[in-house]
């Protein structure tokens, strides 16, 4: 009776997001038996809630091997080294979980997500689809599915399946978040960022973007009390807080192809662009349609160290160079292979799309590229803001850069969904 009642009060607990209460009483009814599957599989799932992601795996992977039928263990196990950069992990578990049941929507769902990280956008659209033809009141499914269509720069139907997705389940908190990329202006953005917030009020993102639209609109109190709140170390509110020190307010954008647009159309379309960081072709693709002629420099196997809590070989496109018309690509690690390419004379850079990700890389890529630019030339930083070491990459990169120089910049447009900032140098 004690361990029922037990089990009971920690269910309770977890259900309520009372974690550590939860995790306590779990783990005194393994004592009693270190063997109970339902216990170990709760447990599991619960360290993935609160990011302990290799204690998930131990777990889950006791899980699998207890009940190796069970399609949830699989299916968790996979979301957790998922969580930990562990991809091809993450597709062996998801894979096990829909062979023991073909029509488990959630596996199918999250198998998606794992090859959207991996830049497989077609085979990430496929399972997106069948978790949908599975289930079509899947509202995560039409979610994750619109943001494969946004990385695809297909924004009609990214914007579909968000409202798809809202329409299903009006209080699914992200597909209101990533509807709010596709904003026409600061009060429409504004309108479903409140809506969002109303229904869930820990939804941090959502409070500190509300924040930063008035300072947009020059209203500062509620971004002034965020910053002397427990937020104001969050990296999205760090992002808005160097912003708003800048000099001048940028242009800002809701979405990665619009910021895009406007940037290209302030360039000297004359010029050949480069970009420091192909992966898998996709904004190379989108911008070669205006230039006709660009450079892409990639490794092609991945980021070739660690970037923070994605291990090096992440961004891997397996070897695979893009074959795309007017461009050229030069494979290999940036230190080997820019001295070679920049000893000769190339054309000015119209624009310059740094996807490198890491300090070292972006920093070697400035450094060698500063030959090709002028106060003509647009720089574009993929990864600048709100990622939780932000100002560790290329935002120091491009600042030891300018400093190295004793040169300044001007930043002329930000996008806090996309995480881009374009820049031009003061030379």
């Amino acid at each position: 009776m004690v361990k029922k009642e037990t089990f009971a009060l920690a269910l309770q607990h977890h259900k309520k997001k009372s974690y550590k209460i939860a995790e306590g009483l779990y783990e005194e009814l393994l004592k009693i038996n270190p063997y109970n599957f339902e216990v170990i599989f709760l447990l599991g799932s619960l360290q993935i809630q609160t990011k302990n992601f290799i204690k998930a795996i131990q777990l889950l992977k006791k899980a699998t091997q207890i009940q190796s039928n069970h399609k949830s263990a699989h299916n968790y196990l996979g979301i957790a080294f998922y969580k930990l950069g562990e991809l091809q992990k993450a597709i062996g578990c998801h894979e096990k979980a829909i062979q023991i049941d073909p029509n488990y929507a959630e596996a199918h769902n999250n198998l998606g997500l794992v090859f959207k990280e991996l830049g497989e956008l077609q085979k990430a659209i496929g399972c997106h689809e069948k978790a949908i033809q599975i289930d079509p009141n899947n509202s995560d499914a039409y979610n994750s599915l619109g943001t494969v269509f946004g990385e695809l720069g297909e924004l009609q139907k990214e914007k579909s399946c968000y409202e798809k997705s809202i329409q299903i389940n009006p209080t699914n908190s992200d597909p209101h978040w990533n509807l709010h990329s596709h904003a026409l202006d600061v009060d429409e953005a504004l309108t479903i960022l409140k809506k969002l917030y109303e229904f869930d009020n820990k939804y941090i993102k959502a409070k500190i973007m509300i924040s930063a639209l008035k300072g947009f609109k020059g209203k500062f109190e509620d971004f002034n009390t965020l910053i002397r709140s427990s937020e104001s170390n969050h990296p999205m509110t760090r992002s808005i807080k160097w912003v708003f020190s800048l000099p001048k307010m940028p242009k800002f954008f809701f979405n990665r192809w619009n910021f895009f647009d406007a940037i290209v159309a302030q360039t000297d379309k004359s010029r050949p662009f480069y970009e420091f960081g192909v992966w898998n072709g996709i904004s190379f693709k989108y911008l070669i349609k205006t230039f006709q002629k660009g450079f892409g420099f990639d490794t092609f196997t991945g980021i070739p160290e660690d970037w923070h809590n994605e291990p090096s070989g992440s961004y891997s496109s397996f070897g695979s160079i893009p074959k795309i018309k007017g461009g050229e690509f030069i494979v290999g690690k940036f230190e080997n292979t820019l001295p070679k390419f920049f000893s000769q004379k190339r054309p000015m850079a119209s624009l310059i799309n740094f996807d490198a990700d890491l300090y070292s890389s972006t920093l070697c890529a400035l450094n060698y590229s500063n030959n090709v630019i002028d106060e003509k030339t647009i720089l574009v930083f993929d990864e600048f803001l709100t990622n939780d070491n932000w100002e560790k990459d290329e935002y120091k990169a491009l600042n030891e850069f300018c400093d190295s120089l004793s040169i300044s910049y001007d930043v002329i447009a930000v996008s806090f969904y996309s995480k881009q900032v374009a820049i031009k140098l003061k030379k």
